[in-house]
């Protein structure tokens, strides 16, 4: 079926660029892949911008996470497959508390539990109309971390 036609030939140019092009390739589960000189992404690591390493890495100790340091001015948060970046001084103070993601977990309910022990302020989990149950936290600087599992059956 042919794509419906665009109301301006500069747009269906636009549209154009991101089609497939003979270059494309398919990766082993049949997705797309564009051939830009890079393989494929194998991982992805998070930054976010703190304004005092020393309280990020105790905050992330709370967590559960392990805090390694490059150097004074930035350190690693790890847990499981996860490694968050703690970006200090030297980086755009406007970007402190600016980052956020999403952590994908076994058990909401688990890891919430485990961070109520700890001390630290989120929101509890609830459950989504799309299948999700999900809470949050944000981190000192600011910076979100929501995390959900699939909704128990």
């Amino acid at each position: 079926m042919p794509p419906p036609q665009p109301q301006t030939p500069l747009a269906w140019a636009s549209v154009r660029e991101c089609l497939p092009t003979p270059d494309a390739r398919s990766d082993r589960g049949g997705r797309r892949s564009y051939d830009l000189g890079v393989r494929r992404v194998v991982s992805f690591e998070p930054i976010f911008v703190v304004s005092d390493v020393a309280r990020a890495v105790a905050h992330y100790e709370k967590l559960g996470f392990s805090t390694p340091h490059h150097d004074d001015g930035y350190a690693f948060a790890h847990r499981d497959e996860l490694t968050i970046h703690l970006a200090g001084p030297g980086v755009d103070l406007g970007r402190v508390g600016r980052g956020s993601i999403y952590m994908h977990v076994d058990d909401a309910d688990a890891l919430a539990e485990e961070w109520a022990g700890s001390g630290v302020d989120f929101v509890q989990p609830e459950d989504f109309a799309y299948g999700k149950r999900e809470g949050s936290h944000q981190d000192p600087d600011g910076n979100l971390i929501r995390f959900g599992s699939p909704l128990r059956r």
